[in-house]
């Protein structure tokens, strides 16, 4: 066990953990490059598994990664609606310039625009709609963010309740909860009909959304983040180090691309080592201890990260469609190309997050006192 953590010295800084979350945005541009159609069907095929899997593993991150930073940086004192209007001043003028941005290409590209695709995605309401349109979404990547928005309003009150948890018992609910998120793939497959299955998956759209997207299952991922939070900032870590947590991250991700594309391939292996790989390096920051993420260069990745995820498939999608939809490149091209559009992306990211994301959080992260100008919040923000 270790010292428990004094919030006056901690809060709020943790450079490693905003260093990863480019590394896992990353996963899912990998992801989304290999499925959009650049390569010919033989060598997609080929690289899905690895693809799918590990940009899942870069969005149980994020889940994980938001229960952590919110429980590390939570304010005594704090009121509900101040933290909201935080978490949504730092997320909607992101979504809502991106989500106008795919809604004027897919205009100009053509595409079909249906009720579905665009008004549940406007609204982050997607995630609790088991439909294939509702889940594509005019930007495909918000489906995730209603995910989010849903720990948003949720954690003041299970920030509550698990902060009444012993400390002595945090890690039993850790096992606990770990140990639900593993069962939940059998749930999925003894109680959902197992047909008609998605394309090149071994699942059927209910089980995907419930695995996947529902915000009430994926909310244990959270929960997962608050739990091993508090276990480091109450001294209770087992004192495992980053390699060592990194190389449970490794198993847990081989284990389950073994498994894809069942149900059993999603969450069950990787949620309790990333939790563990996320408590680690937030441990490793407050110890001074090596990381390979605290460097100048990945923390400004990690905090454009957000506008990253938010912009990347927009440009996979549309830079594919200019170049000609039934077009494709051969392996080294397709490398090479990937570079190119993840440069592109990288720059329009950058603007993004100038010229809208900290601006609006400059402006409205908290109300002003009458007289006084709002808070000056730091370009990079805040962990998470």
């Amino acid at each position: 066990m270790t010292e428990p953590l004094d919030r006056r010295t901690v809060f709020p800084r943790l450079p490693s953990l905003t260093g990863l979350r480019f590394a896992a945005a990353l996963l899912v541009y990998f992801t989304h490059l290999s499925v959009e159609g650049y390569l010919a069907p033989g060598p997609t095929e080929a690289v899905f598994r690895y693809a799918f899997g590990l940009g899942w593993l870069g969005v149980e991150f994020f889940f994980i990664l938001s229960g952590f930073v919110m429980t590390w940086s939570a304010r005594p004192g704090d009121s509900r609606t101040r933290f909201w209007r935080r978490r949504l001043v730092k997320v909607f003028p992101t979504h809502l310039a991106t989500w106008l941005a795919a809604l004027l290409l897919a205009l100009a590209a053509g595409e079909l625009l249906t009720t579905a695709r665009l008004l549940p995605s406007f609204f982050l309401l997607n995630a609790w709609l088991p439909d294939l349109d509702v889940m594509r979404a005019v930007n495909l990547p918000s489906w995730s963010l209603s995910v989010e928005l849903s720990f948003y309003l949720a954690f003041p009150w299970l920030h509550a309740l698990i902060g009444r948890i012993r400390p002595e018992r945090l890690w039993a609910w850790v096992w606990g909860v770990a140990a639900t998120i593993a069962l939940l793939p059998f749930v999925a497959d003894h109680v959902f009909p197992s047909e008609p299955r998605l394309p090149g998956l071994e699942m059927t759209l209910t089980q995907n959304w419930f695995l996947v997207a529902l915000p009430a299952v994926r909310a244990l991922d959270f929960v997962l983040g608050i739990l091993l939070a508090r276990i480091v900032l109450a001294g209770r870590w087992i004192g495992l180090g980053m390699p060592g947590a990194a190389l449970l991250v490794a198993a847990g991700a081989a284990a389950q691309l073994a498994l894809v594309p069942t149900v059993y391939g999603l969450s069950a292996t990787l949620a309790l080592p990333l939790a563990l790989f996320v408590a680690a390096s937030a441990r490793a920051d407050t110890t001074g201890a090596r990381s390979p993420f605290r460097g100048a260069t990945a923390v400004w990745l990690g905090e454009i990260s957000f506008a990253f995820y938010m912009t990347h498939h927009l440009v996979l999608h549309y830079v594919r469609l200019a170049l000609g939809e039934t077009r494709v490149w051969s392996v080294p091209e397709f490398a090479g190309l990937g570079v190119v559009l993840l440069v592109v992306t990288i720059a329009g990211s950058w603007l993004v997050h100038r010229l809208v994301e900290a601006p609006a959080m400059r402006r409205w992260s908290r109300p002003a006192a009458r007289g006084e100008r709002p808070e000056r919040v730091p370009a990079g923000g805040r962990a998470g």
